[in-house]
């Protein structure tokens, strides 16, 4: 399996956890390897983790807009998207935002792709600014 297969199958945990309808079977579930770890269950455990500040995070790159005002499916990309821009610093900031804005090109409309996308840019920007990631 491909990261982007990893990527979608943690969406989609994700996605069913805002829904509220996650079974925790479904991770159990999880044999994607990468690299000799689960990528897909290392993004969702990251995520999770650290979840109210990744939203503060994310509000705070939203622009007369708030998280809890998102679908589902743009919240489950998001909150991935960051985790893997903040803390997989080995996956190059480009790829990450690329990736996300694909899988959101895939599963949710043209508006919620461009909001995505501005999202993401700009959380980019901001680590690039402050100097938590180089790109």
């Amino acid at each position: 399996m491909s990261r982007r297969d990893s990527r979608i199958y943690a969406m989609e945990i994700i996605y069913q956890k805002e829904l509220e309808t996650y079974d925790n079977i479904v991770q159990a579930e999880l044999k994607l390897k990468i690299n000799d770890e689960i990528f897909g269950n290392t993004l969702i455990e990251s995520m999770e983790t650290d979840k109210d500040s990744i939203v503060e995070k994310i509000n705070s790159c939203l622009m007369d807009w708030s998280f809890a005002r998102l679908g589902y499916l743009e919240r489950s990309i998001l909150l991935l998207g960051f985790t893997e821009m903040s803390k997989f610093q080995e996956i190059p900031l480009n790829v990450s935002l690329d990736e996300w804005v694909d899988i959101a090109k895939d599963y949710c409309g043209e508006e919620a792709k461009k909001l995505i996308n501005g999202v993401l840019n700009n959380y980019k920007n901001i680590l690039i600014k402050e100097k938590v990631r180089i790109e």
